[in-house]
């Protein structure tokens, strides 16, 4: 019996033997070995992998990873491109090469540029901040979008220079909410691609790729802008058939992956699937299915972790909120369920309660669970859960089955809770 040594992938040529101990092949004998086993093109490969791609790969990332890059590479190069046309006009924009153009007055339009993006940026973290990690996909689209709606600004400059400075500023304030939902969204992603607790190596391989990106756009951007100078017409065509294969790029990427949390859409759907027919679509096929820039529209609205007023305060029966981790009151004339939280509600209680509610949005008659038969009636979460124990612990069994994490959730609640005195 002998073990190989293995690193990267690669043998090291050392072995150990049950009967001789560690040894170490020759290196005269592992050089010759690897000559015959590898060309060069193979051993340029295998370097390649080793710079850009995380150590143990793909064992030690998600499924959807090396499709994801491969579309999130072809993306990023067309943005760097479109980019780079942008700054250029900006430049002229600002007199870049004109006489008569005033260093303090472009250096006044820049800095002010610069700060509305601040601006933005810790604006847009506040507004939006809490439903970034929820709906991933929809504001890396979005951030795209916009990224796409900044450039197409930016190369309008040198047509109203009279105009450059609220140009600047809006489409730098674009780019801030770029800056904060692409970032965001990435670590997010990276957290998913991470299956190994090796977040740091993937952000970090992730740097390496598009700082390579770059490098090749970068490459390509000096011929351009040598060929084109100002010829406007190939600019613009350049630039809509750039920002084409950008946003086809970015919807390609968002739909490689294979996301195993529940956020809204994902758990409408397969809830939907579920009570149907009684089977857990798989990982994939709700992905692929998911809206990317909308939530799923249903009959009634939820409305989870708003704060009671005093007209259900008093109403409200305590033992039993405290006991659930939440309660749930219908609202018969705005058609919504309000749901209140206490303050050690988790991932686990919220997936169960998200669950009550898709099952009474789906039965569509649920005055049995009503306690009382006003128009805002609280309902018994005590009697539901008696009478969908069984049905709700098969739904999280089958959904382990079929690779969905029914221990965490990414769902977009407020931010009321209650806690017990």
């Amino acid at each position: 019996m002998s073990l190989s040594e293995i690193q990267r992938g690669q043998l090291t040529g050392r072995i150990y033997s049950t009967s001789k101990g560690f040894y170490q092949i020759s290196s005269d004998l592992r050089k010759t070995t690897h000559r015959q086993k590898l060309s060069l093109f193979q051993w340029f490969i295998s370097i390649f992998k080793e710079i850009f791609l995380p150590t143990g790969y793909p064992n030690t990332v998600s499924n959807d990873y090396l499709a994801y890059q491969i579309w999130d590479t072809i993306q990023a190069f067309a943005s760097s491109i479109t980019n780079a046309l942008a700054f250029s006009a900006i430049l002229e924009g600002m007199g870049v090469g004109d006489e008569k153009a005033s260093v303090l007055s472009a250096t006044f339009v820049w800095l002010v540029k610069d700060g509305v993006g601040m601006l933005g940026r810790i604006l847009f973290a506040w507004f939006h901040g809490t439903g970034l990690d929820s709906n991933l996909k929809m504001w890396r689209f979005y951030a795209d979008i916009l990224n796409d709606l900044a450039i197409s600004l930016d190369l309008t400059a040198p047509f109203f220079k009279h105009l450059l400075l609220p140009i600047t500023c809006l489409s730098n304030l674009s780019r801030s909410i770029v800056g904060v939902a692409g970032g965001s969204t990435r670590a997010a992603l990276t957290q998913h691609q991470a299956i190994a607790h090796n977040m740091g190596d993937v952000s970090a391989k992730d740097g390496s790729q598009e700082t390579l990106v770059n490098l090749l756009a970068l490459i390509v951007n000096i011929f351009l802008l040598r060929t084109i100078k100002r010829d406007r017409v190939l600019v613009w065509f350049l630039y809509f058939t750039l920002t084409s294969l950008h946003l086809f790029a970015n919807y390609r990427a968002i739909r490689t992956l294979q996301l195993r949390t529940f956020n809204w859409n994902r758990f409408v759907l397969l809830c939907e699937n579920y009570f149907s027919s009684g089977q857990i679509q798989t990982v994939q096929y709700i992905n692929r299915t998911e809206p990317i820039l909308n939530e799923v529209r249903q009959s009634m609205r939820c409305n989870v972790g708003i704060q009671l007023n005093e007209i259900h305060a008093q109403s409200i029966d305590i033992d039993p909120f405290i006991k659930n981790h939440f309660s749930i009151l219908f609202n018969q004339n705005l058609k919504c369920f309000d749901v209140f939280l206490t303050d050690n509600c988790d991932d686990v209680d919220l997936i169960k309660c998200y669950f009550l509610l898709q099952y009474l949005i789906y039965s569509k008659n649920f005055d049995k669970f009503l306690v009382t038969s006003t128009n805002a009636s609280w309902i018994d979460i005590d009697r539901l859960q008696t009478i969908l124990f069984h049905l709700y612990q098969e739904f999280l069994s089958k959904a382990q089955k079929m690779g969905w994490d029914v221990k965490q959730a990414k769902f977009l609640i407020n931010n009321y809770r209650y806690a017990s005195k």
